[in-house]
């Protein structure tokens, strides 16, 4: 069989075919790299749904001699050494975590593995992969002496290779840092003050999906009599998505421990920011009544009247209780002393409903990023969410929300490109880009269309947001260039696979449905589907635009007719696109008329 129809066999899932066309191949010719590696991963692939230890075995018997006769053929080989190093160590480490320890890379075989994973090291392009898997082979061989050394490297590695891209490098310097934290402090290869001073340094740059790495390093901070370090990793645990039930229990533990401490004299400007937060989420785990944080805000605040932190809380509760007029004292009085885009949001609430009154600027905040844009987010729902204004507080409210989108895009430039703030799990590129999605947007709705698409051309570039393609789209169909759109729909099409030809072939739409409102959701593409019946138009690219206009007018109408529970965001899309289709229409009759 030919070479290319052989390979067809494996992508193909034709994996028995590929296995016996391999083999008779190789008896042939045993000096074909590729087909020794190819072979390899097709004997694991057919043993997939077999369970682990299955490919444990298929792994000894076909997978490491196979990779092996590609490796004394060409030692180099990277895709070779990749893939023997990667599955090697990922069946190690998944029998370890069902409890089934099996090992295939021992004492006496540790040479040849130790020895690829440095030949990936030395290779440019896989240097990364080189020494995740050197520190992971330590790691399963328990070799704790050689295991500090190989996480320094990977550590020196990260911080030089990534210098200039700060998501990349938080996420894998973290990965490293955080296990050479654990080594350090389960065998004391240094002492205590150099574990704190490592942690006192580097915990800012920090970040995981694993909260309960937080807190082990709150609990090494303790156990270490540093409370203060102790409490900064708390203050940034609780930032996150706190969602487990274990997570709950170990901040409640916190708030103990932290009344103790403070009875016991410690003094920390943030440790009742803490306390008061736990109070405020967690009353029922702590055995508290609801209102009881307003009312250790308040002593807090005839304790500490300088601190911001029990105006925030009491201000806090009187917001959640409606009592708006009650809270704008206490929430002027957090300004006074440090603002957070919190404060000012609800501050902002509070006084438009209790007199109206409109603020004409936004502070400056030191904020992370993300916490500028959920707020902003926040104060464009409120400010979505009134009726009957004035055309003249319309826009004043406008360039408010504009204001805020732009400070977040400003911090956002300012934490990747100029290291500021701490390093934040949930702050990356996806949230930059939703960030840039929806200043566009306020940009559009102040009518500065040029700048619209140019901040949503800029999202994309941080991350592929669906939102964003929408919001190009919508912003060039109303300057009207539609060459530009035509662009611009094919970059989307092209990206998710979508073509008019093949939605109008369908026989019905292909619905979604919302789990949390149990609504139907209106499929997006069909505003840019639309979009392309008016670039057609427009650019006269087709001779029977309106028949397809047509017909796409009655898929969407048949998806309302079958679907008329769309919520109101779904809804808007939903008329977004007949109205643009039927306009589209208009113009096609009115001409020929």
């Amino acid at each position: 069989m030919e070479e290319k129809n052989i390979y067809d066999l494996f992508y193909s899932g034709q994996l028995d075919l590929f296995i016996i066309e391999g083999e008779n191949q190789l008896r042939q010719n045993d000096q074909d790299v590729t087909l020794w590696t190819h072979l390899a991963i097709a004997y694991h692939d057919q043993l997939f749904y077999e369970g682990h230890e299955a490919i444990f075995d298929v792994i000894q018997e076909k997978m490491i001699p196979y990779f092996q006769k590609a490796l004394a053929i060409e030692p180099n080989n990277e895709t070779t050494l990749y893939h023997i190093l990667n599955y090697v160590l990922d069946n190690q480490a998944t029998l370890a975590q069902i409890g089934r320890p099996k090992s295939h890379i021992t004492e006496d075989n540790k040479g040849l593995f130790i020895e690829y994973a440095k030949k990936l090291i030395a290779s440019p392009n896989m240097s990364g992969y080189g020494h995740n898997y050197l520190t992971n082979i330590y790691e399963g061989l328990q070799d704790d002496t050689a295991l500090l050394p190989a996480l320094e490297e990977s550590i020196d590695f990260v911080k030089e290779t990534f210098k200039d891209e700060r998501e990349t490098s938080d996420h894998n310097f973290s990965l490293f840092w955080i296990k050479k934290i654990y080594l350090l402090d389960r065998t004391k290869q240094i002492n205590t003050s150099n574990i704190l001073a490592l942690m006192k340094a580097d915990f800012k740059h920090f970040i995981s999906s694993n909260e309960m790495n937080y807190v082990d390093l709150a609990e090494i901070a303790y156990e270490n009599k540093a409370i203060d370090l102790a409490l900064q990793i708390l203050l940034k645990l609780i930032k996150g998505e706190n969602s487990a039930v274990h997570i709950h229990q170990e901040l409640v533990k916190w708030h103990t421990r932290f009344e103790e401490l403070i009875a016991e004299g410690y003094e920390h400007p943030e440790v009742f920011y803490y306390q008061l937060i736990i109070e405020r989420n967690y009353s029922e785990e702590i055995g508290i009544p609801l209102d009881y944080y307003y009312l250790h805000a308040l002593k807090l605040i005839d304790a500490y009247p300088d601190s911001y932190v029990g105006y925030h809380f009491a201000a806090a509760y009187l917001y959640d209780e409606g009592q708006y007029a009650a809270a704008i004292p206490y929430l002027t009085m957090v300004g006074e002393r440090k603002w957070n885009a919190t404060s000012w949001r609800r501050l902002f609430e509070c006084t438009f409903k209790a007199n109206g009154t409109v603020y004409d600027q936004v502070p400056t905040f030191n904020d992370l990023p993300r916490e500028c844009y959920n707020e902003a987010v926040m104060l464009s729902d409120f400010i979505h969410s009134l009726d009957n204004l004035t055309a003249v507080d319309q826009s004043a409210l406008q360039l408010l929300v504009l204001g805020l989108y732009r400070q977040a895009y400003d911090a956002f430039k300012d934490y990747f490109e100029r290291n500021k703030y701490e390093s934040d799990y949930f702050g990356g590129s996806h949230n930059r880009a939703m960030n840039c999605n929806n200043l566009a947007l306020a940009y559009k709705e102040a009518g500065e269309l040029e700048t619209c698409y140019a901040i949503a051309t800029e999202g994309l570039s941080y991350s592929d947001f669906e939102e964003l393609h929408f919001t190009r789209a919508d912003t060039l169909s109303a300057l009207e260039d539609y060459v530009s759109l035509e662009q611009v729909l094919q970059q989307y099409f092209d990206t998710y696979q979508i073509s008019l030809e093949a939605t109008l072939a369908q026989q019905e739409f292909t619905s979604e449905e919302d789990e949390e409102t149990e609504s139907a959701i209106f499929p997006p593409c069909y505003r840019m589907l639309m979009h392309q019946i008016d670039v057609e138009y427009q650019l006269g690219r087709t001779a029977d635009i309106q028949s397809r206009a047509q017909q796409l007018l009655e898929f969407i109408y048949k998806f309302y007719i079958d679907h008329p529970n769309l919520d109101e965001y779904h809804y808007r899309d939903f008329e977004a696109s007949k109205n643009g289709i039927e306009h589209i229409i208009y113009q096609i009759t009115e001409q020929d008329s």
